[in-house]
């Protein structure tokens, strides 16, 4: 099944809290900065695959190689693994409708990028009292100074 658009599933972590064993895939997206097409991953044990669109799929065996190292997704005797996993992601996301909604986003957040940046510049997207757009880093934010910021005593 296809998750639909708008829509989150889950499932409680309640029982993960006291102690229980996880069964079930652990799934994770990403499709920030820096990227050039989203990128979805699936934890099944001890198993995580990888896949983006323009990658090639990654398999890692994370008993084996907890750091990521040895890419296990062409090897013949990990196809069944591969497959599995494959067939699984297929089922939960839809790549290409995925990145063109991330596109269609960008594209309605770059209409306002000019006037964001006439005047004061405040951000559009939620800001939590604490003025965390200060904290992390933005686009209006210069990174060496930002860094010097952080470090303990002050930098210059």
């Amino acid at each position: 099944m296809k998750w639909p658009r708008g829509r989150t599933a889950g499932e409680s972590l309640v029982a993960l809290g006291q102690g229980a064993e996880r069964h079930t895939p652990v799934m994770m997206e990403y499709a920030a900065e820096a990227s050039y097409a989203p990128m979805v991953s699936l934890r099944s044990g001890r198993w995580k695959f990888n896949r983006c669109a323009i990658d090639p799929d990654q398999l890692f065996d994370l008993e084996a190689d907890p750091n990521e190292l040895n890419n296990l997704a062409a090897m013949p005797e990990h196809q069944a693994v591969h497959a599995q996993l494959s067939a699984e992601v297929s089922a939960r996301w839809d790549l290409p409708a995925f990145d063109a909604a991330v596109r269609q986003s960008q594209a309605c957040r770059w209409v306002v990028y000019d006037a964001l940046r006439q005047g004061g510049y405040y951000p559009w997207d939620y800001q939590p009292l604490q003025q965390a757009s200060e904290r992390f880093m933005r686009n209006h934010m210069d990174l060496n100074q930002l860094e010097a910021a952080q470090r303990y005593p002050r930098g210059d």
